[in-house]
Parts: structure tokens; sequence; C-alpha cells
């Protein structure tokens, strides 16, 4: 028997499948192109907000919707990926505002490296947080992030607390007017339009960032943890370290909305710990639909539109409830959600009738 010892003659190179392409973090590499061409439209859009929008009262308006709804994109991102509703992010955004307004006041910092130490307070408050309340779920987790959150707020109150938060009388950032936060003197920092493309580009920043995460491989693990816990435990995964990660970086995110509403306002309250103001970012969240990425966003804008529009006339929280129950009952999926959900239809009925 002769065993022919040649090389196998080798298909035609042209019949070959092309190799698919690498990915950047777990994602194809198109997507990631076409996300950031998505992300650079929105960016110069929004730029130009400020010039479309010269109303002092406007601007300042939407300026205040972007920071609630940086908080609210924090609470979404749990809420989508790991089914997690929080009612203590307050903790990070009041915290980091906090931290600014103490190393400014007291210490006599810089605004850029007070910023830097808010931020970094607001997540190291979420590690600590996190360490604690990432094992529950459900109504437990709800009510663990609002006892704590709570709890900061009543620290911030307290007699012994007056030296550094100023207890009910909040805390003045008071600092040189030569001090400058990234090209950007106090009187810059407080107004809105001037100030808008700092808040304007983070925002677009931290959006990205999270859209990142969720479409990556661990974003991938986050959703099946939110599926099915016990069976991504059953299949090797450490379900504790992904949910406590995810849960650090949206407290970063609201961290930096703490952050950019204490330099701007120049003035921190036990107001941004309270129950209200969690309230208030927990409803937007809802309002413009949690399934989205955008829809926090959204939320946001609407709500504090909406609240400048009816508190004039003392019914303020009517109006709120109304709109909540209306949007729980027939927009389940926010106001973002109801959308995608009528666009799908209509093309498909699109699709259906090209096919037919």
């Amino acid at each position: 028997m002769n065993i022919s010892t040649e090389a196998p003659i080798s298909e035609p190179t042209e019949n070959l499948v092309a190799p698919p392409k690498p990915a950047t973090f777990g994602l194809d590499r198109s997507l990631v192109v076409r996300g950031t061409i998505i992300a650079g439209i929105v960016l110069a859009a929004g730029l130009a907000i400020p010039y479309v929008v010269l109303d002092t009262y406007y601007i300042t308006m939407l300026f205040d919707g972007l920071i609630l709804g940086m908080l609210a994109l924090s609470i979404g991102f749990l809420a989508r990926h790991l089914g997690l509703i929080s009612l203590g992010h307050v903790a990070f955004f009041g915290g980091a505002a906090y931290a600014v307004g103490m190393a400014i006041t007291h210490w006599g910092w810089a605004p850029l490296p007070a910023a830097m130490f808010g931020v970094a307070a607001g997540s190291v408050l979420a590690l600590l947080m996190g360490l604690f309340v990432v094992r529950a779920s459900g109504m437990g987790f709800l009510m663990l992030t609002l006892a704590l959150g709570q709890a900061l707020y009543q620290i911030s109150i307290q007699r012994v607390a007056i030296p550094y938060t100023g207890a009910f009388d909040g805390l003045q950032l008071t600092y040189s007017s030569t001090a400058t936060f990234l090209g950007f003197d106090k009187k810059d920092i407080m107004n809105a339009a001037l100030f808008w493309p700092v808040v304007w580009v983070t925002l677009v920043l931290a959006t990205y960032a999270l859209w990142v995460v969720g479409r990556s491989k661990f974003g991938v693990v986050l959703e099946g943890i939110r599926e099915n816990e016990e069976r991504m435990r059953f299949s090797g995964f450490n379900t504790f370290r992904p949910r406590l990660i995810a849960f650090v970086l949206s407290g970063v995110v609201a961290s930096v909305a703490g952050v950019l509403f204490a330099l701007n306002a120049a003035y921190v309250s036990p107001e941004v710990l309270s129950f209200l103001k969690a309230g208030d970012s927990l409803t937007a969240t809802i309002i413009g639909g949690m399934g989205t990425l955008l829809g926090p966003l959204v939320g946001g804008l609407l709500y504090v539109v909406a609240q400048a529009e009816f508190n004039t006339s003392g019914n303020l929280h009517l109006y709120t409830g109304i709109a909540l129950i209306l949007v729980l009952m027939f927009l389940p999926g926010g106001i973002t959600g109801g959308i995608a959900s009528l666009w799908n239809k209509v093309r498909g009925k699109i699709t259906k009738g090209k096919g037919e």
C-alpha cells in the first residue's frame, strides 16, 4: 500500500471566507464606528443649542434638565441591564456635590482638583454602598439604597456636620474670581449658556461610554444575570463582581452630575440628598423609559420643563402623579419605549407591504 507523502493541494484563496473583523471591547468594529459617528453628530448638534435658545430662562431650564438627565441615566443603566431600581443614587450625586463644596470652600482647592476629588469621593461611596446592596434584588435592593441614601441625608443635617455641610443652611462655594475650571471663571460657570458645552460634552461621553459597556461582552453578562442569575452561577460566572462593577459605574456617572451641579449652582444644600430628589430622578427615568439608553435623558429634560411650567399653578405634584399614572398604564416602556414600539410596528407594516 502506497502512502503519499505529498502535501495536499490547497484551495484557491479566492474561495476562502474572509475572517471576521476584529472586535473592540467585544463589539463589532463597524458597530463601534457607527456609534461613534452618531455620537459625534449629536455632540455637534447639542453644542449649537445656546446659539438657538437665546432666552436665559429656557437655557437654564434645559441645563437643569441635562443634570437631572445624567442622574437619571445612571439609574436607568442599572434598571436596563440588571433590572435593579435604585432610590439611593442621590447619595453619590449629593455626596460628590458636598465633596466639591468642602474642597473649595474649606480647603481652598482650585475648582478642577476639587471636581476630580468630588468624582472620586462619589465613586468610593458607590463602591462602599455597593458592597452592601448588590447582593439584594427587587424591593430589597430598592429599600436598601433608599435607606443608605437617606442615612447620608441625616448625617448632612446633624449639628456636628454644620462646620462641614452647613446643615439646613447649606454650603456656599466660595473661591477666588481668578480661579478657573477648564478655562471658565466662576461667573462663566454659573452661566448656563456659557457652561453648557462642558456639561453637554460630559453627558455625551458618559452616554457613549455606557452604550459601549452595554453592547460589550460585559453587558451581555449583565443581561444574563438579569434574566437568570442562578443559571449564570451554575454556568461558572461570579455574579457578584459584575453587579458591583455596574453599580459603581452608574455611581460614577451620578457623581459627575453632582459635581457639575455644584459648580454651576455654587451652592449645595441637603435637598440634593433628600427623598424628594431621589423621587424626581426615578420619576424622570420611568417617564422617559428605562428600556432605552436615551429614555432617562429625555425624561430628565421633560420633567424639568414640566416642573417649570406647572409649578406656578400650585398643583405640581398632582400633575406629576397624573403623568406618571398615564405613562405606567399606557406607555409601560416610557415615552421613548412607546415611540420605539410604534416605529417598529410601522416599519413592520411597510416591510410586509413591500414583500407582498
